[in-house]
């Protein structure tokens, strides 16, 4: 599928603008400043494996109603890192095809196996490590999405039905909309399941996709993963603070990561993957 690619961070304009009728913010001093370093991001593109991101981490503090969001963007993504992968006594170099954005194409995919990324800190110059395990594929049993129409907009429902591995499991279902204004950088919905009630058994699940309008003629995407009960933290307190302002460029100092001497979370997953084109 054709990729698309639009402004930046259009989905917080409208965020930026309800600012614009707030007072002016109160002087705060003593806060101390975080050291500026790396975030390490896990994206999810249908037709890439290996997919991550690169950013520098940013003190809210410095944001305001006046901030110009595509500029800061821009200073926030880092390219140019020689970075690479470890596996299975391998090493691989990963691609910098877009901003910030780094792929590897030539990177196999084996279950079980354990994955580590290396690049330098332009920050500090000191090396930057994360570890993560591939775990084994557990795909939808039967997915499928109906529209929701209400006064306002409309809305996705997705009703899907797992088969369960027997053994503790945590999952991640991304729902993401494709159309002619798509910003590859955009945040999927995440909806997160754990199966400590449904081990070992079918398990039907259903969820609404709120605050993304769907527009007749875009394409939706449902995918689902099996993820390590680390990531699965990380996704949940993510998930808390996803409708805080700047929340997309806002340094995770406090989310849990398995980056060391940066921020953030690598994970690598195999997702089942859906396409549909509702009426």
């Amino acid at each position: 599928m054709q990729r698309i690619i639009g402004n930046p961070l259009v989905c917080l304009l409208f965020c930026i603008a309800v600012t614009s009728c707030l007072p002016d913010p109160l002087e705060v001093e003593g806060i101390p400043q975080p050291e500026t370093t790396v975030v390490v991001g896990s994206q999810n593109l249908p037709d890439e494996f290996f997919v991550v991101s690169l950013t520098e981490n940013f003190n809210t503090l410095e944001g305001g109603p006046d901030t110009d969001i595509e500029l800061l963007l821009e200073e926030l993504l880092i390219d140019g890192i020689e970075m690479t992968v470890e596996t299975g006594g391998q090493s691989y170099g990963l691609d910098n095809p877009l901003s910030g954005i780094y792929t590897g194409n030539n990177i196999p995919e084996i279950p079980g196996a354990f994955y580590t990324l290396n690049f330098q800190n332009p920050f500090n110059g000191k090396a930057v490590t994360a570890t993560t395990q591939l775990l084994p594929f557990v795909g939808f049993d039967e997915v499928a999405i109906r529209l929701k129409r209400t006064q306002f907009d409309t809305l996705i429902n997705v009703d899907l039905r797992i088969d369960d591995p027997v053994g503790p499991n945590w999952y991640m279902v991304n729902v993401q909309q494709f159309n002619e204004n798509f910003d590859i950088q955009e945040r999927p919905f995440t909806e997160l399941l754990e199966d400590s009630e449904f081990d070992g058994e079918l398990h039907d699940y259903g969820f609404t996709v709120f605050f993304r309008d769907y527009e007749p003629g875009d394409t939706v995407l449902v995918s689902m993963a099996n993820i390590s009960e680390a990531y699965y933290r990380f996704l949940d307190l993510r998930n808390e603070s996803r409708f805080l302002l700047l929340d997309g460029i806002g340094e995770p100092i406090n989310y849990p990561t398995n980056v060391e001497n940066g921020l953030g979370f690598f994970n690598l997953h195999l997702p089942d993957i859906r396409f549909f084109l509702p009426d």
